[in-house]
């Protein structure tokens, strides 16, 4: 981005030396009460969609967990990522897929922060001995994410990323997890020419992702840390003078074009470029501190008026805590809960498979109790099969009870229907070759292979088709939607698979995946196949 900016500073120097200047009074300064972040001359954060169901005034999960560090000595894997589930077609990877770690401290059932030990191949100046400076405090490292190892074998760990951050390929590396403080934000007094307090100062010496230019809710990354006392948690106001803008080629370069107009009787003598230290700094910004290691801090910028730099100085800033203020106390709510049926219509001796939809109030735990008229019902959680075993209509009524002993209740019929007679015997005809056919499809949500209750349900069905049907198969065909992963058709076909292998018993040699030729959709179709049909 620097070089790109230098190119148009050179054109807008000598743009200026050929017009008059233009200016305009500024503002005069104001101090203004902060809410850290939020306040009356700031705009309040953004909640990350993750946040959204947190009572939680604070940096985001990802912000905390996605926002790297520099550390002085360069950190020991555990394990490097070989390569993942769908190598060498696949080279990145991202939440829910398959990774492979080698090392000799991958271990079964650990979870591992993924990492990407990071340099900067342009090896580009912000400001005059960044380059020296980051060399000293040490070795930089991008979040990537998460990942859980499922299974070993050898010195190869199998492990399912459980949260990203960006995408993760072969050569990353994986430390073991440590939970991290979340600070939440603090009340600040910002003044834009506040006079400097005489504490901890220190500089912001990189951005993350290499930004030069940083604006609000951006990482950035400080030349003091724990051995200068720095603390998770604390703010630091970020300041700016003019002898910074001196020191930068780029930003220099208006120093160069004379501000006086040619209609000025008495035009100004003062030279900016050797007299810029005579003029007041100015704070740009705000930023919290969200990780620290013995000599830096990883942080946050909480607001930003205008753009920060990298080489800009930070100040410690006293803050204190926002008083929360206590909810009122609303009546209790009893559960809600729905329920469907996958068949409302069975003969005598047929099976309906019941699922119900149920929900507490946060923080309570609900149970799910059936009952029928008639008929037979093999209850599991919230899930039920109802098998009819006399001709008439049933009614089968769900209740939701939750540790409270609230409850709510509904209620469905199927109709049951007497077994047609059996038909007379007729001549022989040859017989036809079977051929499959269609049992239910699948949906998924959009960028995820998960296989929801109400999929699981279908498929509950479909295990008791091959349990009576001991010489049939399934086909489970993978799609996606136009705008998703080609990768995902096949994982959705993969999962469908091992729930009805894993939970329901059945023998992987039974079920075939496949994927679909074209993206059809975020689903998978079930197709039984008879012995004998061809495919």
């Amino acid at each position: 981005m620097k070089p790109t900016l230098l190119i148009l500073l050179l054109g807008a120097s000598a743009a200026l030396a050929q017009a008059p200047a233009q200016t305009s009074a500024p503002a005069a300064p104001q101090a203004a009460q902060s809410n850290a972040p939020a306040q009356q001359t700031k705009q309040a954060p953004q909640i990350a969609f993750s946040n959204r169901v947190e009572e939680f005034n604070g940096p985001t999960m990802s912000e905390v967990y996605c926002s790297g560090l520099i550390n002085k000595q360069a950190l020991k894997p555990s394990g490097v990522v070989l390569a993942g589930y769908r190598a060498p077609e696949q080279t990145a990877y991202y939440n829910g897929a398959y990774i492979y770690l080698s090392g000799d401290g991958v271990e079964l059932g650990k979870e591992y922060e993924l990492l990407r030990h990071t340099q900067d191949p342009n090896r580009y100046q912000s400001f005059p001995g960044q380059l020296a400076m980051l060399a000293n405090l040490g070795e930089t490292y991008e979040d990537l994410g998460r990942a859980k190892v499922l299974y070993k074998e050898k010195n190869v760990g199998v492990a399912e990323i459980e949260f990203s951050c960006s995408a993760t390929i072969p050569g990353d590396i994986a430390v073991p997890f440590q939970d991290r403080p979340r600070p939440e934000f603090r009340h600040t007094t910002f003044d834009q020419f506040g006079t400097p307090s005489g504490k901890l100062n220190g500089r912001i010496v990189m951005g993350k992702d290499l930004d030069t230019e940083i604006g609000t809710r951006r990482i950035v990354y400080l030349n003091i840390g724990e051995q200068q006392g720095v603390k998770v948690g604390d703010y630091f106001r970020i300041w700016r003078d003019y002898t910074q803008i001196a020191d930068n080629p780029a930003e220099a370069l208006p120093y160069y074009a004379p501000p006086a107009d040619d209609t000025q009787k008495n035009p100004q003598k003062f030279d900016f470029k050797k007299q810029s230290k005579d003029l007041p700094r100015r704070f740009v910004g705000e930023l919290i501190v969200l990780r620290i290691t013995s000599g830096t801090a990883t942080a946050l910028t909480t607001y930003a008026p205008e753009d920060v730099h990298v080489g800009d100085g930070v100040e410690f800033e006293e803050s204190t805590p926002i008083v929360k203020v206590a909810p009122a106390v609303a009546a209790a709510e009893p559960p809600t809960i729905s329920c469907s049926a996958t068949r409302t219509t069975i003969q005598a001796g047929e099976t309906s498979n019941i699922t119900c939809d149920a929900e507490a109030e946060e923080g309570h735990n609900v149970d799910v109790k059936f009952q029928a008229t008639s008929g037979q019902l093999a209850p599991r959680e919230n899930r039920a099969v109802f098998t009819g075993t006399a001709a008439g209509p049933a009614t089968i009524t769900a209740t939701a009870v939750d540790d409270r002993n609230l409850s709510a209740q509904t209620s469905l019929s199927i109709d049951v229907q007497a077994a047609p007679a059996p038909p007379a015997p007729a001549a022989p005809a040859p017989e036809a070759a079977p051929s499959p056919s269609m049992l239910n499809e699948l949906t998924f949500k959009p960028n995820s292979a998960y296989v929801n209750n109400r999929s699981k349900a279908a498929l509950d069905d479909d295990a008791l088709r091959l349990q009576r049907d001991a010489n049939a198969s399934l086909t489970l065909e993978g799609s996606a939607n136009p705008a998703e992963n080609e990768a995902l058709a096949g994982q959705r076909a993969e999962n469908a698979k091992t729930y009805l292998t894993r939970s329901k018993g059945i023998d992987p040699s039974r079920i075939q995946t496949s994927t679909a030729s074209t993206k059809t959709g975020a689903k998978v179709d079930v197709v039984l196949v008879p012995a004998g049909a061809k495919q």
